[in-house]
């Protein structure tokens, strides 16, 4: 039996690099997982990757999760399919660089903060609502954060600004859902994260994505220390080996 066994879990951005290995452990763990998918490339992609542990556990439907109509039309067909979300994480958005602040274009600056916040503020206000509309009010967000929200990144220093305020939107919906059984949770990944898309261009320390995503089946689980704060920060598989994290 998979830790994860009955949960259904929804992963926005799970087509993407880092996604797609938290999709893998999570399908590995025995989830149902749904995946919002705007590409048929990247869906044909993920498939790929994961038909040897994905079984018929594997749900993708089409939506753009930055756009408002199209997140409540998939949280609807998530609804229709099935009968309550256990776990929705939040891989979202990309990398900005090429200007200081003082710089930058305000067309550049909207949409680093469309894909970074209010892309997380549609996805989260679309699945956390339905964990309190749950009777036993019960659930799990996740958000999936980097570095930069600790450091700032000079010529990219909007992706700080935003990251910075990712972390906090975790911990306003911990603070909403005070006296539930809903957990919010901002994972702070310090290194780059290994992916299939770097090829060899990484360090073996770095924690991979489908390492990430065994943290988080753990996480979920209530295996892993500190499960009871926000804040999670993640810098090396050595971190992993103490939490007590499998590789």
């Amino acid at each position: 039996m998979g830790v994860l066994d009955g949960n259904v879990a929804v992963v926005a951005g799970g087509t993407g690099s880092v996604g797609e290995g938290i999709v893998r452990s999570f399908l590995r763990e025995g989830a149902e997982v749904v995946v919002p998918c705007r590409s048929e490339q990247k869906r044909e992609r993920l498939v790929s990757y994961v038909q040897d542990v994905a079984g018929d556990r594997l749900h993708l439907y089409p939506a753009i999760v930055s756009d408002e109509e199209s997140v409540r039309d998939f949280r609807t067909a998530v609804i229709d399919n099935f009968p309550r979300v256990d776990l929705a994480v939040a891989s979202l958005g990309g990398w900005y660089y090429g200007h200081s602040l003082h710089r930058m274009t305000f067309d550049d600056w909207n949409r680093v903060m469309h894909d970074h916040l209010t892309t997380h503020f549609l996805f989260l206000r679309a699945f956390v609502s339905l964990f309190h509309d749950h009777q036993n009010q019960t659930g799990t967000y996740v958000m999936i954060n980097g570095g930069e929200s600790k450091i700032p990144a000079p010529d990219s220093g909007v992706v700080s600004i935003a990251a910075a305020a990712q972390k906090m939107m975790s911990k306003v919906l911990a603070e909403e859902s005070s006296g539930t059984n809903i957990r919010s949770y901002s994972i702070s990944i310090m290194n780059p994260v290994k992916t299939r898309n770097r090829g060899g261009n990484y360090l073996d320390e770095w924690i991979s994505a489908e390492q990430l995503g065994r943290y988080l089946v753990e996480l979920q689980a209530r295996k892993v220390p500190r499960t009871d704060q926000v804040s999670h920060i993640l810098r090396t598989v050595s971190d992993l080996k103490v939490a007590g994290v499998a590789l």
